[in-house]
């Protein structure tokens, strides 16, 4: 199941950067012209379009919550990988619920290492973590409770 998602977050960054660079394209004839050409057919299909539609259709959320914690940082000069990598783990912790957030921000920080800058994952992660501290003060995520072995 973890390949199965990894991958399916592989596909929806990809996507989702096709999909925003098309202006007026529909989402869904994006993605099935984009799953036609897909070589990696191991993934989580209804994952990964859980994903990419609450991502593309709560846009305008995310981009709120990234520009609230960018505060030293203007959204324009944030690289389009890094605000995709950003949307969709923030819809993943916010729709997605049986992922938890340390898993989505931990996914996230991978994915900005492979698919972005040198320094990304260290944005991403900050941001991410921020916005994760928000969810929970806003009530919208419950506090994940660390696990401290006992020896």
């Amino acid at each position: 199941m973890k390949k199965l998602r990894r991958n399916a977050r592989m596909l929806c960054i990809q996507h989702l950067y096709a999909y925003l660079q098309q202006e007026n394209e529909i989402l869904d004839k994006v993605i099935e012209r984009s799953l036609l050409l897909n070589e990696n057919p191991d993934f989580d299909e209804e994952f990964f379009r859980a994903l990419i539609h609450k991502t593309v259709n709560e846009l305008d959320q995310l981009d709120e919550r990234i520009k609230k914690r960018s505060k030293n940082w203007a959204f324009s000069r944030i690289t389009l990988m890094d605000k995709i990598i950003l949307r969709q783990s923030i819809a993943e912790m916010m729709f997605i619920e049986d992922v938890p957030p340390r898993v989505t921000i931990s996914e996230a920080i991978e994915l900005a290492k492979e698919f972005s800058t040198e320094e990304s994952h260290i944005f991403v992660n900050g941001m991410l973590d921020r916005i994760y501290k928000d969810l929970v003060e806003e009530k919208i995520l419950l506090p994940e409770i660390s696990r401290v072995k006992k020896g």
